[in-house]
This record gives C-alpha cells, structure tokens and sequence, in this order.
C-alpha cells in the first residue's frame, strides 16, 4: 500500500515528535552526568523530562497524528528520564533525517537534501502543525515517479555503504566465471567503479572521484571511520522513509519498512 499525503503529513508529525522527545532528553550525555546528581537532581530531570514528553504526546493527539505512532514510537514516546534506553534514543535522533525526506516529499522543501549534508533538527520547527481531519487542506505529495527515482538513488547509495563494509570486512568476492568474463568484474571495486561511472553519466551523481561516490568532496572508500559512521546514519534514515514513501513496508507498518540492496 502506497502512503497518501495524509499518511505522509501524519507520519511527519509522529517523526517530529519522537525527534523532539529525543532531543529533550539528550540521554547520551545526560547518562554520563546523573551519577554525580543529588537526589532532587534526579527528581528535576525526571519532572522535566515527563512534563516535556506529556506535552509532546498531547500535541501529536491534537493533531489527529497519534494514531499513526508505530509500537517502536510508541514506546518511546511513553517513556521518558533515565528509564529511556541510550541507543533508543540515538536511533529516534537519527529520525531527523526521516522527518526531513518528508518534508521534501510534501513539497515543504523545494529542493532536494544534498546526501552529504545532515539533517538539522531546527527544520523540524517549520512544520506547519495543521490538525488532521476529514476536510484538512493538507500539504500533497511529490509526483511519484519523482519520489521513486529519489528511492532509486538512495537505494544506490546504500549498496555503497554495504560495498564497504563487505570489503572492509574482507568479504570474498562471489566466484561467478560468468560475471567476470562477461563484465569484466574480478572484485567489489570493480562493480563500485562501474556504478559511480553510469550514476554520473546518468546525471545521478554530480561528481565521482577516483570513480568513487563523493561524501564531503571526498571518494567514499577514503572516507575516515567517523564519516562513513555519519553518511551511513543519513543514507539508511533517508532509504528507510523513501521505501515507506513508495510502500515497500508491509502492511504500510513503518517499523518492519524494508531497506536492503
């Protein structure tokens, strides 16, 4: 099942509440800091952390969007100060960049975010907050075929992030006789060198180096550990909500939205 734009703005109001929720109880850094806090420290943190996530919940059922909250969502979004997990609130921080595919998608964006450049939350902020009913003049999709060469794209991008891993991992290069005498394929280099060549010349991608994907004006396989850390969080976040945009997720449930390559 595809999403309508009602999904879609429903899904974007869920994502904004769950990056917000994140962003408020910055448990990453609030963690190495309790250990030193005075009891009624810890009891401030966790007032302000339930009157924050109180108020973010009540603005998404205001909305008409709560019901669009997965189980995953949900249960973050019901839990708040120290009770909530460290990678489950990094995993619901990255959503940012989920929530900014959407607001491309709906038009809330005109131009499309450039893969090297990370999500900043502020946009979050310029979400107009237009209650969901039956008669909402709510913002309309992108023409499909747009999105879907936009998931196409991403989806290359993500192969590239796996290409890596697989070679840095040294994982053997599969010994098919066909695909090297008839491509000319003898390692996953190889194949990496051939897609970044027909996404440039397809117009896909601006610019290779060293017949590399760029990331940061450098070729991918140069990049240093941190920054294939941080291209890997973008392009899975912004394959993950193109595949739910072009409903590859069964049932249209968001959590089980596929992204392989």
């Amino acid at each position: 099942m595809t999403p309508s734009n009602r999904d879609a703005y429903a899904r974007l109001i869920v994502l904004r509440g769950v990056v917000f929720q994140a962003l408020s109880t910055s448990l990453p850094f609030v963690s190495e800091l309790s250990a030193k806090w005075s009891e009624n420290e810890r009891m401030e943190f966790e007032k302000r952390s339930r009157d924050e996530a109180q108020a973010i919940v009540q603005d998404m059922k205001d909305l008409g969007a709560w019901k669009a909250a997965s189980p995953k969502e949900l249960k973050f979004l019901e839990t708040y100060g120290l009770d909530v997990d460290r990678q489950q609130c990094l995993d619901a921080f990255w959503r940012k960049e989920c929530a900014g595919i959407l607001t491309w998608a709906l038009g809330l964006r005109e131009t499309w975010p450039n893969v090297d450049i990370e999500t900043a939350p502020e946009i979050l902020k310029t979400i107009p907050g237009q209650k969901i009913g039956l008669f909402s003049n709510l913002p309309s999709l992108r023409d499909r075929a747009e999105i879907g060469a936009r998931r196409d794209l991403m989806e290359a991008w993500h192969w590239r992030v796996r290409t890596r891993r697989l070679i840095e991992e040294g994982y053997p290069f599969p010994e098919n006789e066909s695909i090297m005498k008839e491509l000319g394929f003898h390692s996953f280099d190889d194949i990496v060198r051939s897609s970044a060549k027909v996404h440039h010349q397809d117009g896909d991608l601006p610019e290779i180096i060293d017949e590399d994907y760029v990331f940061r004006g450098k070729a991918f396989r140069s990049l240093t550990a941190d920054e294939f850390q941080l291209a890997t969080s973008i392009i899975s976040e912004r394959h993950f909500a193109l595949n739910w945009l072009c409903g590859k997720a069964p049932g249209d449930r968001w959590d089980e939205t596929p992204t392989e390559t």
